[in-house]
């Protein structure tokens, strides 16, 4: 007769995780209430979560309640109890397979080997090749959008920046409708307006604060320093670049260091947040927060495929630079034709850093295009 198990939890967290986090992510999981799952993880007790199983479905409901950070172990059903048996409902009968899969779309961003980064990029270019006039018709008005913002005085840059996520919002529904459906509304960049468009702002005005705050840092430790004095912010400020070269020198060098530096985790918090946002229904400050666990646990995935898109950007930046320069000897005329095809070239290499988010949003947090994700915080 085979042996069965029981799942027991020590009463203990790993050290990474909070409680309230792992409170969250098990009522989420088992379907009970955070109430019965704090009373839980809350007492501090070794207590029995699921009793009579084998012991490869007991491996996998460990592995699940590890991942949401219990510390817990499997014994044989005839071992001396660890505690008093809970309710029933402490852990639901669903089965173990199903509750696998539950944990993978409620927990959050899964770590992808390095190789992925590439990937995300490939995928971008197999689906933008489907739609490519909709996706640079798309990605148009967005820009025409965004200039016509910035030419209002004092707050238009201020309100592109704030309706930044939102365009981006709506091209990641664009995106996901495309795949469910197979075509592209060019319009698609509004409906972020209409669907989560106040925490999508939200994500704006957050990401507003944090450039703000990047630059109060950065310009702080390097005026601390020395790297910048008062004459070498005066200097800045002239627009004046042969001014600023001599004044400045590798003072500046060092300050834009420290602005890249600073906008790192800045960035990392907002890079999936416009998709979370929209496509799970997350507030703007819960979206940011998982945004940067997802960048942080993919951080090798994240080198390969921002390297990717230097060299894409760089190829292409030589080679229309030597078309142009090759036209340019040949005729006036043919030099400003060749300036003109900078521009779908732009919106070409913007529409691929828009499909590379979504496909990295589908790979990392483990969704199914064909349906919405699932999310407990």
């Amino acid at each position: 007769m085979a042996r069965v198990f029981q799942i027991v939890f020590t009463g203990t967290l790993n050290p990474s995780t909070h409680t309230e986090e792992a409170v969250r992510d098990f009522a989420a999981v088992f379907k009970v209430t955070e109430d019965k799952a704090r009373s839980l993880i809350g007492a501090g007790e070794a207590r029995v979560l699921k009793t009579d199983v084998d012991e490869a479905n007991a491996q996998r409901y460990l592995e699940v309640l590890e991942e949401i950070g219990l510390a817990a172990r499997i014994e044989p059903l005839d071992a001396p109890s660890a505690g008093q048996t809970p309710p029933a409902a402490m852990m639901s009968d669903a089965a173990p397979e199903a509750v696998q899969a539950g944990a993978r779309a409620t927990l959050g961003p899964v770590g992808r080997p390095a190789s992925h980064g590439w990937g995300w990029i490939q995928q971008a270019w197999a689906q933008f090749k489907q739609q490519p006039r909709a996706w640079l018709a798309a990605l148009a008005l967005v820009y025409l959008m965004t200039v016509a913002l910035s030419l209002v005085p004092v707050i238009g840059s201020l309100a592109s920046m704030i309706l930044g996520p939102v365009f981006a919002g709506g091209l990641m529904l664009g995106a996901r409708s495309q795949q469910r459906t197979g075509t592209l509304r060019v319009a698609t960049a509004f409906d972020g307006f209409s669907q989560q468009g106040a925490q999508l702002a939200t994500v704006g005005v957050l990401y507003v604060v944090g450039l703000m705050a990047v630059s109060l840092v950065a310009g702080l430790i390097s005026v601390a320093t020395g790297a910048l004095t008062a004459a070498s912010m005066e200097a800045l400020s002239s627009n004046d670049p042969a001014l600023i070269a001599a004044v400045v020198g590798p003072g500046l060098g060092l300050f834009l260091l420290l602005v890249m530096l600073c906008l790192v985790p800045l960035l990392m918090l907002y890079w999936f947040a416009p998709a979370l946002v929209v496509l799970d229904g997350m507030t703007a400050v819960a979206a940011m927060r998982l945004s940067f666990r997802a960048c942080w646990k993919n951080l090798a995935a994240f080198a390969v495929y921002g390297l990717a898109l230097l060299l894409i950007l760089a190829g292409a930046s030589l080679i229309f630079v030597l078309i142009a320069a090759l036209l340019g000897s040949l005729s006036e005329t043919l030099m400003v034709a060749a300036m003109f095809l900078m521009i779908p070239l732009m919106l070409l290499f913007a529409a691929l850093v828009a499909l590379s988010i979504f496909t990295a949003y589908l790979d990392v947090f483990d969704r199914d295009a064909t349906g919405p994700g699932v999310l407990a915080f």
